[in-house]
C-alpha cells in the first residue's frame, strides 16, 4: 500500500512539474508549433538517430520557436545556424534556403548536431549528447581543448561533468596551466570567454528535454 501511495505521489509531482514547465517556459502557441513542425523534426531526427524531443528542447533554447530569430552574432532561424555553417551544410545536403525556410533550418540544425555527435564516439549516450550540444553551441574546437585539460587533470574527457569543470579554464587567467598542457602554451583553438553560456546551454536543454519526455 505504501509503495502504491509513493508511486501516486511521484506521478502527481511529475504532472505538477510538467504543468509548471508549460506555464513558465513554453510559448503560448507551443502546441500549434509542434503540430506544424513535428513531421520534419521527426523525419530527420529518426534519420540521424536522435530523439525528436531533444530537438524540440533545443529549438526552445535556440529560438523559442520564433522562425525569424536572429542572434547578435548572426545566427539565424529556429536552430540558430551561423552563416558559415549554413554554407557548409548547403554544400553537403544540397539545401539552399536554410536562412529563409524554417523546415530547411530544422533539417540543417539536426544534421549539424549529428555531426557533433561523431566527435565523441567513446562517450556513453547521455554524455555524448551533452558533449555534442556543447560543440553545437561553442564549436568542437573549444570542447577538444577542454578535453585536453581534463586529461591533464586525470578527469574523464568523455563526460560532460569533466568538460563542465574545464571549459572555464580556457581563459588567459590560467596561462600557467596552459603552459603545462600545451607545448605552445595556449589553447590550440584560442582563449574562450563564453563558457558560462555554453554550460547553461547544455544544462538547460537537457533539463527541458527531460520534461518534454514526460509530455510526449
Amino acid at each position: 500500500m505504501a509503495m502504491i501511495e509513493k508511486q501516486i505521489a511521484r506521478k502527481k509531482q511529475r504532472q505538477q512539474e510538467v504543468e509548471l514547465f508549460r506555464a513558465r517556459y513554453l510559448p503560448r502557441n507551443f502546441d500549434k508549433k509542434i503540430r506544424e513542425y513535428y513531421p520534419i523534426i521527426r523525419k530527420y531526427s529518426k534519420r540521424y538517430g536522435l530523439d525528436w524531443r531533444l530537438i524540440v528542447a533545443q529549438i526552445l533554447k535556440e529560438s523559442y520557436f520564433k522562425e525569424n530569430a536572429r542572434s547578435e552574432v548572426g545566427a539565424i532561424g529556429l536552430m540558430q545556424i551561423m552563416p558559415r555553417t549554413a554554407r557548409e551544410i548547403t554544400r553537403e545536403l544540397d539545401i539552399a534556403r536554410i536562412s529563409k525556410d524554417p523546415r530547411e533550418n530544422i533539417t540543417a540544425g539536426i544534421y549539424h548536431l549529428y555531426k557533433q555527435l561523431k566527435y565523441f564516439p567513446e562517450a556513453d549516450p547521455v554524455n555524448r549528447i551533452k558533449l555534442a550540444l556543447a560543440a553545437y553551441n561553442c564549436g568542437p574546437g573549444r570542447i577538444f581543448d577542454a578535453r585536453d585539460i581534463a586529461r591533464y587533470k586525470r578527469l574523464d574527457p568523455n563526460t560532460w561533468s569533466a568538460i563542465r569543470q574545464t571549459l572555464p579554464l580556457l581563459t588567459p587567467d590560467y596561462w600557467q596551466l596552459h603552459l603545462d598542457v600545451w607545448e605552445q602554451g595556449t589553447p590550440p583553438h584560442g582563449y574562450f570567454y563564453g563558457y558560462e553560456q555554453t554550460i547553461d546551454y547544455v544544462d538547460d536543454i537537457y533539463s527541458k528535454y527531460q520534461l518534454i519526455k514526460q509530455m510526449f
